[in-house]
C-alpha cells in the first residue's frame, strides 16, 4: 500500500464526471480546487461531484480549496504578446491601464511606483522575465531588462522587495472562503503567507462551531522562510510551494529549503505537501523526464506526507497516466530505507507530551511485536496524526464516525481513513475498529493489532491508551 498521499488539481481536463472518476480510481487521495481560476459556482459543483463519486467508490477523498491570494499581474498587451530584449528600457505603470507594448505595460498595483527602489528586481511572466528598477517618478517605474523573453497579457508578476506592502487576503479570497465553508471542504490552502498572523487572520473567519477546514499555509515567500517555525506552529498542515518560492529565493536554494521545511514539519508532527512542477512534462507527454522521476522520489525520501499535481491533472493531456506514474514512483521510493525523523514533543503545536509519548510507545510496540496494523479510533483525528508522525512500517487505520475527520485524514501519510457507524467507547470501540479494518482488508482473523485511542471523556484528541489484541 502506498503511504505517501497524492493531491491532484481538478480543471478543464478532469472536471467531467468520467475523467474525475478515473482520477480517483487511479489513486488520488485529495482533490485540489484552485480558486485562482474559474468561478465559485464551478468549484462548488466540482466539489459536490467529488463527494458523490467518493461515496460511490467507497473512498474517503479529501477536498483542498486553494485560495487565490493577492496575485499581482501585468496588464493587457496589444496584439496579445511582445518580446522584451535584454538591455532595453521598459516602463511599468500602476495608474495608466491602457494597452501595453514593447516599451511599457500596466500592472494591477496602483502604488507600484511608491513601493520599489532603484536596484530592486521585478519579475514578469511568472519569473521568466527579470527587470531591474532604474528610477521612479512617483507614477511610473523605469527599468532595464536583465533577462528578456515573451510577455503575454495578464501574466503573473513578483516584487520580492515590496511584498510587505501587499495584503495577503483579498476580496476573491473571501468569496472562495465562503464557498469552501458552505461546501464543507476539508482543507484551505492559504496563499502569500508571510507570518503566523496571516494564518490566524483566516482562522478567525472560520465558524466557531461545526466543520472547520484545516488551514494549509503555502511556504512561497522569503518572509515565510524567515518565520517558518511560527507558521508551522499555527498551521494544520503546510505546503512547500516551490514555484513562487523559486522566484522569491535563488533557485539553487529551493531543493535545500524543501528538505528543511519537510524536516521541520516532520519534527512538529504536521503533514506537509510538496508541490509545483513535479511531473510537469506529462502535461504534454505520456512519459516524465528522468529528472522529474528523481524529484518525486526524493520528495518521498525527504519525508513528505503528500505530493501535489497542478497543471498535469488540471489541463494536461495525460492526467490519469500522471497520477499512476506518481503513485508508482512514490511506492517504489517508500521501499528504500531512510532515516526516520521522529517528532519532538516540544516542537508539536499541541504540546501534549503524554499523547505524543503514548503514540510513540504504540508504534514501538507494534513494530517490536510485528502487528498487522495500528488502529486509531478517533473523534478529532489527532490520534492518527500522532501515530503517523512516527512513520511506522505497518498500516495505520484512522477510524471515525465523523466524515469531516476522515476527510482531514486523507492528507496524512500512511493513514487509511475508515468509517464506522458510531463513536462507541471501551470494548465496543475496539470491536468496531477491528471490524472496520477487517472489512477494508487491512487485518485478518487472528492477526495481532495495536489499538491506540483516548479514554472516554469530554476532550477529543487526548491520546492516552494502547492495547495489543488479536483480531
Amino acid at each position: 500500500m502506498r503511504r505517501t498521499k497524492i493531491v491532484a488539481t481538478v480543471g478543464p481536463a478532469t472536471a467531467a464526471i468520467g475523467p474525475m472518476r478515473q482520477l480517483l480510481e487511479a489513486g488520488v487521495d485529495v482533490v485540489r480546487l484552485n480558486a485562482a481560476h474559474a468561478d465559485m459556482e464551478t468549484h462548488a459543483s466540482n466539489l459536490r461531484q467529488v463527494r458523490e463519486l467518493a461515496q460511490l467508490l467507497g473512498r474517503n477523498i479529501g477536498i483542498l480549496v486553494d485560495l487565490p491570494g493577492p496575485k499581482i499581474r501585468s496588464g493587457v498587451i496589444r496584439d496579445g504578446e511582445v518580446t522584451l530584449e535584454r538591455g532595453q528600457e521598459f516602463v511599468l505603470t500602476g495608474r495608466d491601464q491602457s494597452e501595453g507594448d514593447a516599451t511599457r505595460v500596466a500592472t494591477t498595483l496602483p502604488r507600484l511606483a511608491e513601493w520599489v527602489q532603484p536596484g530592486d528586481d521585478v519579475y514578469l511572466a511568472d519569473g521568466a522575465i527579470v527587470l531591474r528598477v532604474l528610477a521612479s517618478d512617483g507614477r511610473d517605474v523605469r527599468s532595464e531588462v536583465v533577462r528578456g523573453g515573451p510577455l503575454r497579457s495578464r501574466k503573473g508578476m513578483h516584487l520580492p522587495s515590496a511584498e510587505a506592502h501587499v495584503e495577503p487576503f483579498t476580496e476573491r479570497d473571501a468569496l472562495a472562503l465562503e464557498m469552501a465553508i458552505a461546501a464543507k471542504a476539508d482543507f484551505l490552502g492559504l496563499s502569500f503567507v508571510r507570518r503566523a498572523e496571516d494564518v490566524e487572520l483566516v482562522r478567525a473567519m472560520l465558524p466557531k462551531r461545526g466543520i472547520r477546514p484545516a488551514l494549509v499555509p503555502k511556504i512561497e515567500t522569503a518572509s515565510a522562510i524567515d518565520n517558518l517555525e511560527a507558521i508551522v506552529r499555527v498551521a494544520d498542515a503546510v505546503m512547500v510551494a516551490r514555484g513562487d518560492l523559486g522566484i522569491q529565493m535563488p533557485a539553487r536554494r529551493v531543493p535545500l529549503l524543501q528538505k528543511e521545511i519537510i524536516r521541520f514539519c516532520n519534527q512538529a508532527g504536521k503533514p506537509v505537501i510538496t508541490a509545483t512542477q513535479m511531473l510537469e512534462s506529462m502535461t504534454r507527454s505520456p512519459l516524465p523526464t528522468r529528472a522529474e522521476v528523481n524529484d518525486v522520489a526524493n520528495a518521498v525520501l525527504d519525508g513528505t506526507d503528500a505530493l501535489m499535481l497542478s497543471e498535469e491533472t488540471a489541463v494536461g493531456l495525460f492526467p490519469i497516466e500522471t497520477v499512476r506514474m506518481m503513485s508508482e514512483v512514490a511506492e517504489s521510493a517508500e521501499a528504500w530505507p531512510r532515516e526516520r525523523v521522529d517528532p519532538v514533543a516540544d516542537a508539536a503545536a499541541d504540546g501534549d507530551r503524554v499523547a505524543w509519548a503514548v503514540a510513540h510507545a504504540a508504534v514501538q510496540a507494534a513494530e517490536d511485536l510485528g502487528v498487522a496494523a495500528i488502529l486509531c479510533p478517533t473523534r478529532s483525528g489527532e490520534t492518527a496524526h500522532r501515530v503517523a508522525a512516527f512513520r511506522p512500517r505497518v498500516p495505520i487505520a484512522g477510524i471515525s464516525a465523523n466524515p469531516a475527520v476522515l476527510g482531514g485524514l486523507s492528507l496524512v501519510w500512511g493513514v487509511r481513513p475508515l468509517f464506522v457507524a458510531d463513536n462507541a467507547d471501551g470494548n465496543e470501540q475496539l470491536r468496531l475498529a477491528i471490524a472496520a479494518a477487517r472489512s477494508a482488508g487491512i487485518v485478518r482473523d487472528g492477526d495481532l493489532v495495536a489499538c491506540v485511542f483516548g479514554s472516554a471523556g469530554p476532550r477529543a484528541g487526548a491520546t492516552d491508551s494502547v492495547r495489543i489484541v488479536r483480531a
